[in-house]
């Protein structure tokens, strides 16, 4: 892998706040997929699942909880549908009213989820959540996205909402 590389990928976790501290793990994940995947952005998804732990971390309530938010079944669905693949990688080409009542929704469920404890982060597939991430941080930048992938399995999941698209503009 070439240095342009290694750099794309550790500007992509610290953009999205993600401690670049364990470079040891972030090194070892690059070197164990770099062979086979070649797509920055790719291989930013394999160090964020090596390292999640680090990154749900900071989101757990005092009873070790992570409070999360999903989305229902026909939103991820829609995102999933709207990701285009090309050789230079893959984005998010949706049609901009449906992406406007998705981002509206998870404003209203997270306006409310604001009001428990912890800070509520958005529990997306893996394949959704770095185009997610891409599209909420403009618009809901202080709400983590992150993938069921980088949840370590002795930690419990506090759902808060189940996020569907509202019809009003």
């Amino acid at each position: 892998m070439n240095l342009g590389g290694v750099q794309k990928v550790l500007q992509n976790l610290v953009r999205e706040g993600v401690s670049i501290r364990d470079l040891l793990t972030v090194a070892e994940t690059m070197a164990d997929y770099s062979s086979s995947v070649k797509d920055p952005d790719q291989l930013t998804e394999y160090v964020r699942s090596r390292m999640g732990r680090t990154i749900v971390k900071p989101y757990l309530t005092g009873d070790g909880a992570l409070p999360i938010l999903t989305l229902a079944p026909k939103v991820e669905g829609a995102i999933q549908e709207s990701v285009r693949q090309t050789d230079h990688g893959a984005y998010l080409a949706m049609e901009p009213g449906l992406a406007q009542r998705i981002i509206q929704s998870i404003q209203k469920a997270m306006d409310k989820a604001m009001l428990g404890e912890g800070q509520p982060v958005l529990l997306t597939s893996p394949l959704v959540r770095p185009h997610l991430a891409q599209l909420l941080s403009r618009f809901i930048p202080n709400l983590p996205v992150i993938s069921q992938a980088e949840i370590p399995a002795e930690i419990k999941l506090q759902s808060l909402a189940n996020i569907g698209l509202t019809n009003a503009g």
